[in-house]
Order: C-alpha cells, then sequence, then structure tokens
C-alpha cells in the first residue's frame, strides 16, 4: 500500500526508550512503530521527541525521508515550534499523531500539585497546543487529520495513577471537541485506546523480565499483550483515506479487556 505518499505527518513522542524486545533490536514503542509504518506507506515522517537522539533513530529507521525534531511538549514556545518548523521544511501538514505522554504514578492520597500540572501540560495541553497551531492551515487547505493516542486508562481506572488517568480522560475531549467543531471544515479527528502494550516504555517502566511479562500476557482475553506494530496499523488507517468517514471516534486495541466481565477463572 502506498496510502501516505506526498503525505506529510507529525509524531509526537516518535523516540522509544526502554529494553528491546530481543538482544540486538532496537526499542520499539508506539510512536516509533506509527513512524515506521506511515513511512513505509509513502510518507513524510516528521519524528518528534523531547530526546533529538532517540528521534533520530526513529527517522533512520523510516529511511531517513523527513525530519527529526527535539521538543518538550511541556513548553509553550517548543509546541508552536513544531508546527513552525515543520512548515518551513515541507509547507504543511496533513497528519498529525499525537503520541506523546507521561505517567505518573500517584494515587489519589499522594498525587503532587507539580506532578498533575507537569501531566496535564505534556498529556493534554501541548497537544491541543500543537493542534492549536496547525488548525489554521488545515482549514485553509480544506484537509487535516489527527490521531490520538490514548488509553483504556481514560476510561477504565487500574486505581494507580491519577493525573495519568484524568488526563487521558480530558485528551479525549479534546479529540472529540476537534471532530465536531471543524468536521465541516474537512479536518478528521479520532483516537486509538490503548490497552496493555508490550512497548519499550511499558518494559521500562513495569519490567521485562519473564515473570512481568507473562503478568501482563494474562491481563487480555487474547491471552497476550499487544504489539507497537499493531498499535501502528490501528493508527495508520485512522490517519489514512481509509478512515474518510470516521471521526471523533476511539478504536479500543486493547485485546479485550474493556469487554470481559471480571469472573473467576476458569480451570
Amino acid at each position: 500500500m502506498n496510502r501516505f505518499a506526498d503525505t506529510i505527518v507529525v509524531v509526537l513522542g516518535g523516540g522509544a526508550d526502554g529494553p528491546a524486545h530481543e538482544s540486538g533490536q532496537m526499542p520499539m514503542g508506539n510512536g516509533r512503530a506509527i513512524s515506521m509504518r506511515v513511512a513505509a506507506e509513502g510518507a513524510t515522517v516528521v519524528v518528534v521527541d523531547r530526546n533529538l537522539e532517540l528521534a533520530k533513530v526513529t527517522l533512520e529507521a523510516c529511511g531517513g525521508k523527513g525530519l527529526a525534531l527535539e521538543a518538550d511538549l511541556a513548553n509553550v514556545d517548543q509546541c508552536k515550534s513544531i508546527v513552525t518548523r515543520t512548515i518551513e521544511a515541507f509547507g504543511r501538514i496533513d497528519v498529525i499523531v499525537s503520541n506523546a505522554a507521561i505517567d505518573m504514578q500517584a494515587s489519589v492520597l499522594n498525587q503532587t500539585v507539580e506532578d498533575w500540572e507537569l501531566a496535564d501540560d505534556v498529556n493534554v495541553r501541548g497537544h491541543w497546543l500543537v493542534a492549536q497551531a496547525a488548525l489554521p492551515g488545515m482549514i485553509e487547505r480544506g484537509s487535516g487529520t489527527f490521531v490520538f493516542v490514548g488509553s483504556t486508562a481514560g476510561t477504565l481506572s487500574p486505581g494507580r495513577s491519577l493525573a495519568y488517568e484524568a488526563t487521558k480522560a480530558a485528551q479525549m475531549a479534546v479529540m472529540r471537541h476537534i471532530a465536531v467543531r471543524f468536521g465541516r471544515k474537512g479536518i478528521r479527528s479520532n483516537a486509538v485506546v490503548l490497552g496493555v502494550i508490550d512497548s519499550a516504555l511499558v518494559r521500562r517502566e513495569f519490567g521485562a523480565e519473564p515473570e512481568a511479562l507473562k503478568a501482563r500476557d494474562s491481563v487480555a482475553p487474547l491471552g497476550r499483550q499487544g504489539r507497537p506494530d499493531e498499535v501502528a496499523a490501528a493508527a495508520a488507517f485512522l490517519a489514512s483515506s481509509d478512515a474518510s468517514y470516521v471521526n471523533g471516534h476511539a478504536l479500543v486495541v486493547d485485546g479485550g479487556v474493556s469487554a470481559q466481565w471480571p469472573s473467576p477463572k476458569r480451570s
């Protein structure tokens, strides 16, 4: 397929930092996998990460066609500069994949104001600031697509990370607002809502040893974790013309976790 030929795709959070799946392999996160998938289908990819070297690794894996940018979504000016620098380089933005996020593992009892504000800055404010800067050009051309990378933690609470859960819920509100407000202007906005994915970040935060992998595999009815390439396939669908009448939708990619009723396991 060549669904993204002559398409400029910006991927926020396109680096990957954590244990690889096998020795010698490149660490694989959702943003990196999405970047590689759309690049394989012809896109020019702008890989954005707060670590420039990680963004460069992703861009190289994409064949080098595009641009690697360093930007921290907690910084207002840097959010706006992502759009400015991309337009300076390529003249427009067709698709924005809002993947960057941080997970603050604190319950309501030990959540700090500082960590709450940082989670909101990165997981919500940063994404709407980038969208705000990109929308005028998209509206002028009459086309543009947003894909937000959300989490089932925004609708189902694990009871472990208040700021992450709240900001992931708020992220879906931003997605829906764009879809409803600007659909008639040719803008589509959707989300992939992820369950347990065996990404570099999850391996770093929750362990990559066999016991940890086995525990995470047991969560979904499919009996395994999802893979970053499966996330990428879903995100690429929503970003492509194959989803031309899909707008304001949250596509759940969780292996059936949100469909199951909690009950004792059968022997």
